[in-house]
């Protein structure tokens, strides 16, 4: 139950902030974001464990804004909507806002990958073009030169990071299957 909750939040969460910057906004994300993040920490993640939960979001936030506005400045992503409120070569706040919240999956909706890396990194080559391809649907994201290079680099970008995502998620041995065992345990 915990799997899904989480994935819809993010989701939820995501789709305010790709909206928000296909309307300009490149603040929306990161409020919404952070109200995301601020609830999965809240409801979803132990105690004990919150405080490394929250420096991973940030770590991940800013590793996944740097790898980003690499493949920005080579003009393999673009983000015109933001263009106007964002005129830097670092990539808007919302895309950063992404990556903060990406790091909430690791723990339950991509806990199942902890130990299956190449799993990983199939998922990662295969989700992380869909949802810029998401994006490009809304008017966020654009393809301003080869859909083929776009697509191509964030495939590998996602099918480097989503393994290193589980592997280096705090206290990642056990949380998806270890809560199903708990609750085994506890029926």
């Amino acid at each position: 139950m915990k799997s899904l909750a989480d994935f819809a939040l993010y989701n939820v969460a995501w789709t305010f902030a790709v909206v928000g910057a296909a309307n300009g906004s490149v603040w929306l994300g990161v409020g919404v974001f952070l109200v995301a993040v601020a609830l999965h920490v809240a409801w979803l993640v132990p105690r004990g464990e919150r405080r490394a939960a929250v420096v991973f979001a940030i770590g991940l936030g800013l590793v996944g804004a740097l790898v980003d506005t690499g493949l920005h400045a080579l003009g393999v992503t673009s983000y015109p909507t933001s263009t106007e409120a964002w005129p830097y070569l670092f990539v808007p706040p919302w895309i950063v806002a992404l990556w903060f919240g990406f790091s909430t999956m690791a723990r339950y909706a991509l806990g199942w990958l902890d130990g299956r890396p190449l799993l990983a990194a199939a998922l990662g080559a295969i989700g992380g073009p869909l949802a810029y391809f998401g994006g490009t649907r809304f008017g966020a994201v654009a393809i301003e030169h080869s859909a083929l290079l776009t697509y191509g680099a964030l495939a590998v970008e996602y099918a480097l990071l989503t393994p290193l995502i589980v592997a280096a998620a705090p206290v990642r041995a056990g949380w998806a299957r270890g809560d199903r065992a708990a609750q085994v345990q506890g029926a």
